[in-house]
């Protein structure tokens, strides 16, 4: 009995497994590839800023709207990298993989904590196609992004608001969307007396990393980061706007738009920060994860633009708040970013896939497949806002009856898991 108590997996192991396994797999899927046309703007502003400096690259390239921090990672790949293409593009992707593997790690140690999520959620997360696409092909860093909020939450569990404002100050390193939800966090720390301790170390981590730019250029910071309005055209209701056929809203893109679309992007960006505010102050006594699970299903139903890459965002938060609803908006999600790369990267095998606007006729549509299923998902969590998390005690077991029951469905005989 004692043998085979030994050489059964524990359920803790099985989706360190599936982890592995993913990780090796995107590893592979970065060697042998280029990517999408993030990597190949990432290269251009890498040069960029090595020659002739940051401020420069803001002022004269509209289009970075990255952090200091960020571009200073591009500039550094590029004198590294030597003009090889594919050395430059492995290296850019290999943070967000590892990002993806350390982003189970804090799940299992939130399972531990709090029950959630079930162990099935969390070895699809570790296994997620649409986390292999993004973090495996793409070539962004999204998912560095999605780490550091995933730590920030945790934090929360944690009772730590000093660690947390950190988290979230690191984060705003990556990208600034963080600043979105700065609310979510600043009213859960209000009535539990951490507000001061997680402000300060936000403030103080955020400014620092963003001085380069606030001194050096000020001016096209703002414009290009922090004003950013997104893609018009390519998601949600603003796709639906284009495909009615109405002149004002058929330019596609996120510069000299027309003022119809100028007005119906400032009034999304309006809905989500109100939203925002309300979910936030609303929900400040209940947990975090699912309070920052509506913020994003707020963000993505009603946001103008969303790219492929950003929904490695929202997919710790959903599966912390609903783990079949996590398995539903991951599925379709999956869809589309399956057709999205399919399309700009000319079909299988994928090596480099470049976005153009005449591709948008073939992938556009398969976007309302998640955008209806987030719709749907928002829907659902409506009636439920107000009501008490019945979120388990933080001490919860780790051993508990789903992993007993789970571990009872693995053979006595199965491997040990590679960690």
């Amino acid at each position: 009995m004692l043998a085979a108590n030994h050489s059964q997996m524990r359920p803790s192991q099985l989706v360190l497994l599936a982890a592995f396994v993913a990780l090796v797999a995107k590893l592979c899927i970065a060697s042998m590839t280029v990517g999408t046309s993030d990597v190949i703007l990432f290269g251009i502003f890498g040069e960029m800023i090595g020659r002739h400096g940051l401020a420069h690259t803001y002022e004269h390239a509209q289009i970075f709207n990255h952090t200091p921090l960020v571009g200073a990672w591009a500039a550094g790949l590029a004198q590294i990298g030597g003009g090889r293409v594919q050395d430059y593009a492995f290296t850019l992707r290999v943070p967000g993989i590892l990002a993806d593997f350390l982003s189970v790690l804090v799940l299992l140690r939130l399972r531990q904590k709090t029950g959630r999520p079930p162990v099935w959620a969390l070895v699809l997360f570790a296994l997620s196609p649409v986390s292999l696409m993004v973090s495996g092909y793409h070539g962004n860093v999204d998912p560095v992004l999605a780490l550091m909020l995933l730590v920030a939450a945790w934090m929360c569990v944690e009772q730590k608001p000093l660690l947390c404002g950190i988290a979230l100050g690191l984060a705003c390193q990556v990208k600034v969307v963080p600043l979105l939800i700065v609310p979510v966090f600043a009213a859960y720390w209000w009535p539990r007396k951490g507000l001061l301790r997680f402000a300060s170390a936000a403030c103080v981590v955020t400014l620092a990393g963003w001085a380069p730019a606030l001194v050096l250029a000020p001016e096209a910071f703002f414009r290009n980061a922090l004003a950013y309005s997104g893609y018009w055209g390519i998601w949600g209701w603003s796709f639906a706007l284009r495909a009615s056929g109405m002149a004002t809203f058929q330019k596609v893109g996120m510069m000299d738009m027309h003022a119809a679309q100028t007005v119906a992007m400032a009034a999304s960006k309006c809905i989500i920060i109100g939203a925002t505010l309300w979910l936030a102050w609303l929900r400040r006594k209940q947990d975090v994860f699912f309070t920052l699970a509506a913020v994003w299903a707020c963000f993505f139903t009603f946001a103008t633009g969303v790219a492929p890459q950003y929904f490695v965002w929202l997919a710790p938060f959903l599966l912390m708040a609903s783990a079949r609803w996590y398995a539903v908006i991951t599925g379709a999600g999956a869809v589309f970013l399956f057709a999205f790369y399919n399309t700009i990267s000319g079909g299988l095998p994928w090596w480099r896939g470049i976005s153009q606007n005449r591709h948008i006729a073939i992938w556009g549509p398969w976007s309302l497949v998640p955008w209806v299923a987030l719709l749907a998902f928002l829907i659902w969590l409506v009636p439920r806002l107000r009501k008490a998390d019945a979120t388990p005690a933080l001490e919860a077991s780790p051993d508990d009856s789903a992993d007993a029951q789970m571990a009872a469905l693995i053979p006595h005989d199965a491997a040990p898991a590679v960690h």
